[in-house]
């Protein structure tokens, strides 16, 4: 794992983890517990870090990131419109947010050939191949990250044997986004700081960076994108699953220069069916029950309600939080 500061000493950096040569076939060894040391490390301080991960190839980020997303959000706002996602708030297209100039759209279930095309053939009713091909072999392999990490942080929390149920309850997807030239250049936000929803959210950020995650004493680091690197970071799922021991980070994103930037957020969540709810292994009398069970859709949707987004700072909290209970 490489240090925690740039080289002047005078700014955090977030710690980066080698996955490269690592696999889901193979949870253990000396490589796969050292990654799985620094990688629990680095969630613990920040939330975040930096996976080196040479899956997804430099010549497949390049073709992404100049052609297959910038056609995308090249079409008319009446059909990218058509990605709805009804009954999960910010779920499926997102645009005219106030002052900001972001264009969003998700494909839910990416790491299925079958959801990617449905999505393509609501973009592009004659097809388009390449798209759907660049796209869902990106989500296939970024999926072997994700799953890494959860078993990774299972193992370190010494409940690996809930892994296979763990992962059967999730859902993978990827959202596109676009970023224009931020129309507040005071502040240069181009995405309000906000946390996560989901178990965990993988961004790759190619050529243009802007991803800022906040630390627990409210100083923003900038996610500096490297060769083969994604931004790795917890969310309130997870915090929920782990019983409070786990810390979901405010993010924003800040676009400094005059180039539109593009990003692919890998990210897992809880199937809308499932009763989600922390391992009983992780309750005892030193960790009394943090979070009560819940379903996700029914989160979201107090989430970006008027009285939870409104009313509350703490939404996971004020939804199924353990009165008088604090994260471990």
């Amino acid at each position: 794992m490489q240090g925690t500061m740039v080289s002047d000493g005078s700014q955090l950096q977030l710690p980066s983890v080698d996955f490269r040569g690592l696999s889901l076939s193979s949870p253990g060894g000396g490589r796969w517990d050292a990654a799985r040391e620094q990688a629990m490390s680095a969630l613990k301080s920040f939330g975040c870090f930096e996976a080196i991960y040479d899956a997804v190839s430099e010549g497949a980020k390049d073709q992404l990131f100049r052609s297959v997303l910038p056609e995308l959000f090249k079409l008319p706002t009446e059909i990218k419109s058509r990605n709805e996602v009804v009954g999960l708030p910010y779920h499926g297209y997102i645009a005219l947010l106030p002052n900001l100039a972001y264009d969003s759209l998700r494909i839910e279930d990416s790491p299925s050939l079958h959801s990617v095309q449905q999505f393509t053939s609501l973009m592009w009713p004659d097809g388009n191949p390449t798209f759907s091909n660049a796209v869902w072999t990106a989500a296939t392999q970024v999926q072997e990250l994700e799953l890494m990490v959860v078993r990774m942080i299972l193992q370190s929390m010494n409940v690996e044997n809930h892994y296979d149920s763990l992962a059967e309850s999730l859902t993978h997807g990827v959202r596109l986004s676009e970023y224009g030239i931020p129309l507040d250049q005071e502040t240069k936000l181009a995405l309000n700081a906000h946390v996560d929803s989901n178990m965990l959210t993988i961004v790759c950020q190619y050529q243009v960076d802007g991803l800022e995650v906040q630390t627990r004493d409210g100083e923003w680091i900038q996610a500096v994108s490297q060769p083969n690197s994604f931004s790795v970071m917890l969310g309130e799922s997870f915090r929920a699953w782990s019983n409070g021991r786990l810390h979901a980070p405010l993010h924003r994103v800040r676009v400094t220069g005059q180039q539109t930037r593009y990003s692919l957020i890998f990210s897992c969540r809880p199937k809308d069916e499932i009763l989600f709810q922390a391992p009983k292994e992780l309750t005892d009398e030193d960790h009394p029950l943090r979070f009560r069970p819940y379903k996700y859709p029914e989160y979201v949707r107090f989430r970006f309600s008027a009285e939870g987004a409104a009313k509350h700072e703490d939404t996971l909290q004020a939804y199924v939080g353990v009165e008088g209970q604090l994260d471990a």
